[in-house]
């Protein structure tokens, strides 16, 4: 059976959002430079230098995808990787040794 049109919009209006999520500048903790939300935006510390604000928006395009994909999720209290909780409170966030952050970082090399 055929999928429906829609269905091919709907991926294309997805693709679009991953391809160019809505870039915010805001205040962030001290050393986070960018965060992916759930909603498909991108959250940029407002005192980044452009050439780091571009280099954390290709990071945090990676975990929109995963998000897109369903393999990463997150409330206020977990981090949910593949059907794996991950405790905020117990983790050190963003580091490289998290299976979420090793694929950001190994497909965002310079």
């Amino acid at each position: 059976m055929m999928k429906p049109i829609t269905h091919k919009a709907s991926n294309y209006h997805k693709r679009q959002q991953l391809d160019n999520p809505i870039v915010i500048k805001t205040e962030l903790q001290d050393g986070i430079v960018a965060e992916a939300n759930i909603d498909g935006t991108i959250y940029v510390d407002q005192k980044a230098s452009p050439a780091k604000v571009r280099e954390a928006v290709k990071h945090e395009k990676v975990h929109l995808e995963q998000m897109s994909r369903g393999d990463l999720s997150y409330d206020t209290q977990n981090v949910y990787w593949r059907g794996k909780i991950y405790s905020r409170e117990k983790m050190n966030e963003g580091a490289k040794s998290l299976p979420w952050e090793k694929e950001a970082y190994n497909r965002t090399k310079k």
